[in-house]
């Protein structure tokens, strides 16, 4: 149950989301689960890491500003 906050780096739009088991995911709750390819990109990483994610509208290229444990 990390709250993770990033910025897409394409268009500048800021995102918060809580990682969470595959079960307990859901979107419009804001919880992403740590199986999903955002989710496995973002496991291991730190603030101020960039991670880019591909996804099925293209590559996402996300900021991570802060993490909550």
């Amino acid at each position: 149950l990390t709250k993770v906050e990033m910025t897409n780096l394409n268009t500048q739009a800021r995102m918060a989301y809580t990682l969470v088991s595959p079960h307990e995911s859901n979107l419009q709750e804001m919880k992403l689960s740590i199986k999903s390819p955002i989710g496995q990109a973002l496991v291991g990483k730190k603030v101020g890491d960039v991670v880019e994610v591909r996804v099925p509208v293209g590559t996402l290229k996300l900021r991570i500003d802060d993490i909550q444990l």
